[in-house]
């Protein structure tokens, strides 16, 4: 095959790709992945989470991240290693990637509040939790979301 033959094949796999994410297409579904084997990896992630292993666990949120990029949860869990390890400002990205994916969900940005909060910033953190309080709305599903954002901005107002 020549330079140039090369060079189109190339073009066209690119215009494909180019095609396919802009569809929405994930590399999960470009690999054939099934959920439940993302819900395992994921089980991985969590559980290495849960046993204090967070740079581990960063790892396989990385790619799970990678894999599908629209599933939210994936990025909370790498946004709380992140904030685990201390990681403010790279945890506030990923919490904001997070908050993107789903606009109705207050936890990420009461998790932005306390990053802020940790990095001695007390004003951002007062406008992440006045959002959280806002998002949270009269949800009973995130009443405890709300309670404790209220209870921060309360502390941070006294």
């Amino acid at each position: 095959m020549n330079e140039e033959a090369k060079m189109n094949e190339g073009e066209e796999l690119d215009d494909m790709l180019l095609e396919f994410f802009g569809k929405g297409g994930t590399f999960k579904d470009l690999k054939n992945m099934s959920d439940d084997a993302m819900e395992a990896i994921y089980s991985v992630a969590y559980n290495l989470y849960q046993g204090g292993k967070y740079d581990e666990a960063q790892k396989v949120f990385q790619f799970l991240c990678f894999y599908d990029h629209f599933n939210r949860k994936y990025f909370m869990g790498l946004g709380a290693c992140q904030q685990m390890m201390k990681q403010y400002e790279n945890a506030i990205e990923i919490f904001t990637f997070a908050t993107v994916l789903d606009a109705d969900d207050p936890r990420p940005m009461l998790y932005i509040g306390d990053c802020h909060l940790a990095m001695g910033d007390n004003e951002k953190a007062k406008m992440s939790y006045e959002t959280a309080i806002e998002w949270a709305g009269n949800a009973a599903a995130f009443e405890e979301e709300k309670q404790r954002a209220e209870s921060m901005l309360e502390n941070l107002s006294s």
